[in-house]
Protein backbone atom coordinates (compact mmCIF):
# COMPACT_ATOMS: atom_id res chain seq x y z
CA UNK A 1 0.00 0.00 0.00
CA UNK A 2 1.38 3.63 -0.98
CA UNK A 3 1.04 5.76 1.50
CA UNK A 4 0.82 10.09 0.84
CA UNK A 5 1.82 12.58 3.06
CA UNK A 6 1.03 16.87 2.41
CA UNK A 7 2.98 19.26 4.51
CA UNK A 8 1.74 22.80 4.51
CA UNK A 9 4.97 24.48 6.25
CA UNK A 10 4.11 27.93 6.62
CA UNK A 11 5.30 31.18 8.66
CA UNK A 12 3.95 29.70 11.95
CA UNK A 13 3.40 25.85 11.77
CA UNK A 14 3.79 23.05 10.00
CA UNK A 15 1.06 20.77 8.93
CA UNK A 16 1.44 17.21 8.16
CA UNK A 17 -1.56 14.63 6.86
CA UNK A 18 -1.24 11.36 5.68
CA UNK A 19 -3.54 10.14 3.48
CA UNK A 20 -4.19 6.98 1.62
CA UNK A 21 -4.82 6.38 -2.78
CA UNK A 22 -8.21 7.36 -2.19
CA UNK A 23 -7.85 10.72 -0.04
CA UNK A 24 -8.83 9.55 2.84
CA UNK A 25 -7.13 10.69 6.14
CA UNK A 26 -5.58 8.57 8.40
CA UNK A 27 -3.42 11.02 10.49
CA UNK A 28 -2.23 14.29 11.45
CA UNK A 29 -0.20 16.50 13.18
CA UNK A 30 0.83 20.12 13.55
CA UNK A 31 4.51 20.94 14.59
CA UNK A 32 6.39 24.56 14.81
CA UNK A 33 7.25 26.28 11.81
CA UNK A 34 9.93 25.17 9.87
CA UNK A 35 10.46 28.44 7.22
CA UNK A 36 13.80 29.02 5.79
CA UNK A 37 14.00 32.37 7.30
CA UNK A 38 12.94 31.63 10.54
CA UNK A 39 14.64 28.08 11.52
CA UNK A 40 18.51 26.87 11.43
CA UNK A 41 18.84 24.07 8.55
CA UNK A 42 18.97 21.49 11.64
CA UNK A 43 15.83 22.81 13.45
CA UNK A 44 13.67 22.69 9.91
CA UNK A 45 15.13 19.15 9.02
CA UNK A 46 14.18 17.85 12.63
CA UNK A 47 10.57 19.05 12.48
CA UNK A 48 10.30 17.75 8.84
CA UNK A 49 11.48 14.05 10.25
CA UNK A 50 9.58 14.42 13.22
CA UNK A 51 6.40 15.42 11.21
CA UNK A 52 6.77 12.44 8.54
CA UNK A 53 7.56 9.69 11.34
CA UNK A 54 4.87 10.82 13.64
CA UNK A 55 2.26 10.12 10.63
CA UNK A 56 3.57 7.24 8.82
CA UNK A 57 2.59 3.86 10.26
CA UNK A 58 5.62 1.42 11.64
CA UNK A 59 7.58 -0.32 8.98
CA UNK A 60 6.60 1.15 5.77
CA UNK A 61 9.13 0.91 3.33
CA UNK A 62 10.43 4.42 1.80
CA UNK A 63 9.58 3.29 -1.49
CA UNK A 64 5.95 3.17 -0.57
CA UNK A 65 5.84 7.08 0.84
CA UNK A 66 4.71 10.11 -1.39
CA UNK A 67 5.34 13.15 -0.06
CA UNK A 68 3.46 16.50 -1.49
CA UNK A 69 5.61 19.59 0.16
CA UNK A 70 4.41 23.21 0.00
CA UNK A 71 6.71 25.44 2.17
CA UNK A 72 6.65 29.47 2.58
CA UNK A 73 9.73 31.12 0.78
CA UNK A 74 10.31 28.55 -2.40
CA UNK A 75 9.69 31.25 -4.83
CA UNK A 76 12.03 33.25 -6.99
CA UNK A 77 14.34 34.03 -4.88
CA UNK A 78 17.17 31.51 -6.10
CA UNK A 79 19.22 31.39 -2.99
CA UNK A 80 16.03 30.41 -0.85
CA UNK A 81 14.92 27.73 -3.61
CA UNK A 82 18.28 26.24 -3.29
CA UNK A 83 18.61 25.76 0.69
CA UNK A 84 14.97 24.72 1.21
CA UNK A 85 15.87 21.71 -1.35
CA UNK A 86 18.84 21.16 0.43
CA UNK A 87 17.01 20.68 3.75
CA UNK A 88 14.07 18.62 1.93
CA UNK A 89 16.47 16.35 0.40
CA UNK A 90 18.46 15.63 3.95
CA UNK A 91 15.16 15.35 5.09
CA UNK A 92 13.29 13.01 2.67
CA UNK A 93 16.08 10.53 1.90
CA UNK A 94 14.60 8.00 -0.17
CA UNK A 95 11.59 8.79 -0.35
CA UNK A 96 9.56 10.34 -3.10
CA UNK A 97 9.00 14.18 -2.85
CA UNK A 98 7.73 17.24 -4.52
CA UNK A 99 8.16 20.67 -3.58
CA UNK A 100 6.20 23.53 -4.09
CA UNK A 101 5.19 26.82 -2.53
CA UNK A 102 2.99 27.58 0.19
CA UNK A 103 0.52 29.12 -1.90
CA UNK A 104 -0.06 26.86 -5.03
CA UNK A 105 -0.95 23.94 -2.48
CA UNK A 106 -3.49 26.80 -1.23
CA UNK A 107 -4.86 27.25 -4.90
CA UNK A 108 -5.26 23.25 -5.15
CA UNK A 109 -6.84 22.29 -2.23
CA UNK A 110 -9.06 25.12 -2.37
CA UNK A 111 -10.07 24.62 -5.90
CA UNK A 112 -9.41 20.67 -5.49
CA UNK A 113 -6.68 20.70 -8.43
CA UNK A 114 -9.06 22.67 -11.08
CA UNK A 115 -8.08 25.20 -12.84
CA UNK A 116 -8.89 28.82 -11.22
CA UNK A 117 -7.68 32.07 -9.23
CA UNK A 118 -6.65 32.01 -5.54
CA UNK A 119 -6.54 34.79 -3.34
CA UNK A 120 -4.82 35.29 -0.28
CA UNK A 121 -5.45 38.30 2.05
CA UNK A 122 -3.62 37.43 5.17
CA UNK A 123 -0.60 39.41 7.06
CA UNK A 124 0.14 40.35 3.44
CA UNK A 125 -1.60 39.35 0.40
CA UNK A 126 -1.12 38.22 -3.06
CA UNK A 127 -3.18 36.12 -6.37
CA UNK A 128 -2.02 33.29 -7.88
CA UNK A 129 -3.57 31.43 -10.77
CA UNK A 130 -3.56 27.73 -12.22
CA UNK A 131 -4.29 27.14 -15.90
CA UNK A 132 -2.25 24.14 -18.28
CA UNK A 133 -0.55 23.42 -15.20
CA UNK A 134 1.41 26.27 -14.80
CA UNK A 135 0.97 28.80 -11.63
CA UNK A 136 1.20 33.10 -12.23
CA UNK A 137 1.50 35.14 -9.59
CA UNK A 138 0.53 38.90 -8.44
CA UNK A 139 1.26 40.86 -5.55
CA UNK A 140 3.07 39.56 -2.66
CA UNK A 141 5.83 42.39 -3.15
CA UNK A 142 6.03 42.90 0.56
CA UNK A 143 4.66 45.53 3.08
CA UNK A 144 7.67 47.95 2.29
CA UNK A 145 6.59 47.49 -1.63
CA UNK A 146 2.80 46.65 -1.35
CA UNK A 147 0.84 43.89 -0.11
CA UNK A 148 -2.65 45.76 -0.40
CA UNK A 149 -5.47 43.95 0.67
CA UNK A 150 -4.02 42.59 3.36
CA UNK A 151 -4.35 42.42 7.21
CA UNK A 152 -1.09 45.00 7.75
CA UNK A 153 -2.74 47.25 4.74
CA UNK A 154 -6.02 46.67 6.85
CA UNK A 155 -4.67 48.46 9.62
CA UNK A 156 -2.67 51.08 8.18
CA UNK A 157 -5.83 52.18 6.78
CA UNK A 158 -7.17 52.11 9.98
CA UNK A 159 -4.47 53.93 11.79
CA UNK A 160 -4.70 56.78 8.80
CA UNK A 161 -8.33 57.51 9.47
CA UNK A 162 -7.56 57.53 12.94
CA UNK A 163 -5.54 60.72 12.09
CA UNK A 164 -7.62 61.98 10.08
CA UNK A 165 -10.82 61.69 12.37
CA UNK A 166 -8.51 63.26 15.09
CA UNK A 167 -7.62 65.66 13.27
CA UNK A 168 -10.93 66.79 11.91
CA UNK A 169 -10.11 65.89 8.10
CA UNK A 170 -12.26 63.11 8.03
CA UNK A 171 -16.23 62.97 10.00
CA UNK A 172 -15.36 61.34 13.73
CA UNK A 173 -17.10 58.01 13.97
CA UNK A 174 -16.59 55.29 16.53
CA UNK A 175 -13.31 54.49 15.34
CA UNK A 176 -11.50 57.14 17.49
CA UNK A 177 -12.63 55.80 20.74
CA UNK A 178 -12.57 52.22 19.91
CA UNK A 179 -9.30 52.49 18.53
CA UNK A 180 -8.03 54.29 22.17
CA UNK A 181 -9.52 52.04 24.14
CA UNK A 182 -8.54 48.85 22.43
CA UNK A 183 -4.87 49.94 22.71
CA UNK A 184 -5.03 51.56 26.34
CA UNK A 185 -4.69 54.98 25.07
CA UNK A 186 -5.51 58.04 27.41
CA UNK A 187 -4.76 60.70 25.11
CA UNK A 188 -5.27 61.25 21.14
CA UNK A 189 -2.23 61.56 20.20
CA UNK A 190 -0.50 58.42 22.41
CA UNK A 191 -1.01 56.26 19.20
CA UNK A 192 2.23 58.08 17.88
CA UNK A 193 4.28 56.10 20.79
CA UNK A 194 2.25 52.95 20.82
CA UNK A 195 2.80 52.19 17.23
CA UNK A 196 6.44 53.21 17.36
CA UNK A 197 7.27 51.73 20.48
CA UNK A 198 4.90 49.01 21.77
CA UNK A 199 4.33 47.52 18.99
CA UNK A 200 7.95 47.98 17.12
CA UNK A 201 6.27 49.38 14.09
CA UNK A 202 6.25 45.27 13.28
CA UNK A 203 4.54 44.17 10.62
CA UNK A 204 2.61 41.72 12.39
CA UNK A 205 2.46 43.55 15.75
CA UNK A 206 0.08 46.11 13.34
CA UNK A 207 -1.57 43.77 11.42
CA UNK A 208 -2.93 42.68 14.86
CA UNK A 209 -4.92 45.77 14.66
CA UNK A 210 -7.20 44.52 11.70
CA UNK A 211 -10.14 42.44 13.33
CA UNK A 212 -10.67 46.35 14.70
CA UNK A 213 -11.97 47.55 11.55
CA UNK A 214 -14.42 44.27 11.36
CA UNK A 215 -15.64 44.68 14.76
CA UNK A 216 -16.54 48.62 13.43
CA UNK A 217 -17.55 47.20 10.20
CA UNK A 218 -20.01 44.74 12.61
CA UNK A 219 -21.85 47.84 14.28
CA UNK A 220 -21.97 49.35 10.88
CA UNK A 221 -19.51 52.10 11.17
CA UNK A 222 -19.32 54.49 7.81
CA UNK A 223 -15.45 54.55 8.10
CA UNK A 224 -15.05 50.93 8.65
CA UNK A 225 -17.14 50.25 5.53
CA UNK A 226 -15.15 52.65 3.32
CA UNK A 227 -12.15 51.09 4.30
CA UNK A 228 -13.54 47.34 3.14
CA UNK A 229 -14.59 49.20 0.11
CA UNK A 230 -11.12 50.32 -0.51
CA UNK A 231 -9.97 46.48 0.52
CA UNK A 232 -12.10 45.16 -1.94
CA UNK A 233 -10.60 47.76 -4.83
CA UNK A 234 -7.16 46.41 -4.52
CA UNK A 235 -8.28 42.35 -3.99
CA UNK A 236 -10.15 42.95 -7.45
CA UNK A 237 -7.09 44.09 -8.86
CA UNK A 238 -5.61 41.32 -8.07
CA UNK A 239 -8.54 38.73 -9.73
CA UNK A 240 -8.38 40.80 -12.96
CA UNK A 241 -5.51 40.54 -13.29
CA UNK A 242 -5.18 37.23 -13.68
CA UNK A 243 -8.47 36.64 -15.32
CA UNK A 244 -7.71 38.39 -18.31
CA UNK A 245 -5.57 35.21 -19.21
CA UNK A 246 -8.93 32.80 -19.03
CA UNK A 247 -11.10 32.56 -22.04
CA UNK A 248 -13.92 30.81 -19.86
CA UNK A 249 -15.39 30.65 -16.33
CA UNK A 250 -13.35 31.17 -13.94
CA UNK A 251 -13.81 30.16 -10.50
CA UNK A 252 -11.86 32.21 -7.73
CA UNK A 253 -11.11 31.47 -4.02
CA UNK A 254 -9.72 32.38 -0.97
CA UNK A 255 -7.71 32.48 2.15
CA UNK A 256 -6.42 34.76 5.10
CA UNK A 257 -7.79 36.81 8.01
CA UNK A 258 -8.96 39.44 6.21
CA UNK A 259 -11.99 37.36 4.07
CA UNK A 260 -13.48 36.63 7.47
CA UNK A 261 -15.35 39.80 6.57
CA UNK A 262 -16.85 38.61 3.64
CA UNK A 263 -19.90 39.64 3.96
CA UNK A 264 -18.13 43.41 3.95
CA UNK A 265 -15.68 43.01 1.23
CA UNK A 266 -18.38 41.05 -1.16
CA UNK A 267 -20.72 43.82 -2.30
CA UNK A 268 -17.58 45.86 -3.33
CA UNK A 269 -15.84 43.50 -5.52
CA UNK A 270 -15.79 44.49 -9.26
CA UNK A 271 -15.86 40.83 -11.28
CA UNK A 272 -16.40 40.36 -14.31
CA UNK A 273 -19.46 38.00 -15.39
CA UNK A 274 -17.31 35.31 -16.24
CA UNK A 275 -15.51 35.08 -12.78
CA UNK A 276 -17.30 33.43 -9.76
CA UNK A 277 -16.18 34.06 -5.99
CA UNK A 278 -16.69 30.63 -4.43
CA UNK A 279 -15.58 28.91 -0.23
CA UNK A 280 -12.24 26.65 -0.28
CA UNK A 281 -13.20 23.19 -1.03
CA UNK A 282 -10.28 21.84 1.08
CA UNK A 283 -7.29 23.20 3.29
CA UNK A 284 -3.52 23.39 1.80
CA UNK A 285 -2.55 20.02 3.18
CA UNK A 286 -5.08 18.38 0.60
CA UNK A 287 -3.06 20.12 -2.23
CA UNK A 288 -0.10 19.11 -0.92
CA UNK A 289 -1.36 15.72 -1.66
CA UNK A 290 -2.31 16.42 -4.94
CA UNK A 291 1.15 16.95 -5.99
CA UNK A 292 2.04 13.63 -4.03
CA UNK A 293 -0.70 12.10 -6.14
CA UNK A 294 0.32 13.59 -9.44
CA UNK A 295 3.72 12.20 -8.41
CA UNK A 296 3.21 9.03 -8.04
CA UNK A 297 1.15 8.81 -11.13
CA UNK A 298 3.55 10.31 -13.03
CA UNK A 299 5.97 7.08 -11.88
CA UNK A 300 3.40 4.46 -13.01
Amino acid sequence: MDYFIGIDGGGTKTAFTLYDEHANVLDQIVLPSCHVLQTSKDQAIEILKQGVMTVLPDSVANDHVYIGCGLAGYGNDATLRKEIESRVAESFQGMHYRIANDAQIGLLGALEGSEGIFVIAGTGSMGLSYQNGQFKRVGGWGYTLGDEGSAYWLAKQLLQEYTKQVDGRKPRTALVNVLKNTCDLEDDYDIISFVNTKLANKRGHIASLAPIVYQLAQNHDLAALEIYAKLAEELSSLIHSLAKDFNHPVHVSYTGGVWKGLSFIRPYLTLDDNVHLCAPKHDPCYGAYLLAKQLKDNRS
